[in-house]
């Protein structure tokens, strides 16, 4: 449990170093709100109740980061003073466009958990549930009228199954691992808007036998032609040492420590939407933004956001 709390810190740190740095060129919007955007995760299990998360702010063209959970109580007290006020609204974007809004219920400043978070009450035709989420913001320009997301097809599945199979293999998996395959969330989403989805994954095999293990994938799929060209973002190998006492390797495959789309929006308005994600821990998660610079996805932005001790 040390090592782990003693990894998050780190990791903690370098999040917050990050924000001290240069920002990428390719965060400048090109019509920058002369209020900063605030953008939230939107998480919820049954809908109309549902929680968000800050995880960044867009200040004159500028990636910023938030108040985290672990923040002074004063800065808390002044980011909740400013954003969840009860009865605050906030439009809720779901694939880039417009689905719907939430109202603030009570800010969680206070509490032992998730200092940084509000819960809300939801009205969107997004469908959440624990591996669907979408985005909230109090911007006016950010998101397009349509969402392009949608559950992948039949067809689109067993096109992009061979590949994530083979990204494995060159990985160093053995094929005889493969059957233990598990999808643990498939989404097609049109982030560059020709009427073609993308494909975003996160899959998990499992070893079971020869000391337990799990070998897990996050990546982007792009059409090419009749099939895909996929582009890994991350792969992990996690043993039972790299879980934290009290929990069970198979929280794995029920997307802990693994990371998984949030949604795809443009951040930037240079037409093509960013690719945000989640990499959920026991005691806190990192957000990341990817964007597709020079034909490969690159991350350019990073978060780290403590919750709660496990």
């Amino acid at each position: 449990m040390r090592a782990l709390r003693t990894s998050f810190v780190v990791v903690l740190s370098v999040g917050l170093l990050t924000a001290l740095l240069p920002v990428n060129a390719g965060t400048l919007a090109k019509a920058p709100q002369a209020e900063p955007a605030v953008l939230f995760v939107v998480s919820s299990l049954k809908v109309p109740d549902g929680e968000i998360v800050p995880f960044l702010i867009i200040d004159q063209g500028q990636f910023k980061q938030p108040v985290a959970g672990d923040a002074d109580a004063d800065e808390l007290t002044k980011f909740s003073d400013s954003y969840y006020s009860k009865s605050h609204k906030y439009r809720v974007l779901f694939g880039g466009g417009e689905s719907g809004s939430l109202t603030v219920k009570k800010s969680n400043k206070d509490s032992e958990c998730a200092r940084s978070s509000a819960d809300v009450t939801l009205r969107t035709q997004a469908k959440l549930n624990s591996n669907v989420m979408a985005l909230a913001t109090n911007s006016t320009t950010l998101g397009g009228a349509k969402s392009t997301r949608r559950p992948p097809t039949p067809a689109e599945r067993a096109t992009l199954m061979p590949l994530v199979k083979a990204a494995y293999k060159q990985k160093g998996l053995p094929a005889s691992l493969l059957p233990g395959l598990v999808t643990v969330n498939l989404t097609a989403i049109d982030l560059n808007n020709d009427g073609k989805a993308e494909l975003i994954g996160s899959f998990v095999v499992k070893k079971q036998k020869g000391g337990a293990a799990r070998y897990a994938l996050f990546l982007i799929a792009e059409p090419d032609g009749n099939t895909y060209r996929t582009n890994v973002l991350q792969y992990d190998r996690f043993t039972s040492k790299d879980i934290m006492s009290g929990a069970s390797i198979s929280v794995v495959e029920q997307g802990v420590y693994i990371e998984r789309l949030v949604d795809g929006l443009d951040l930037d308005g240079d037409g093509g939407s960013e690719v945000i994600a989640l990499r959920q821990g026991l005691e806190g998660d990192g957000y990341f933004v990817y964007k597709k610079q020079g034909g490969s996805w690159k991350q350019i932005y990073e978060f780290s956001n403590y919750r709660c001790a496990f």
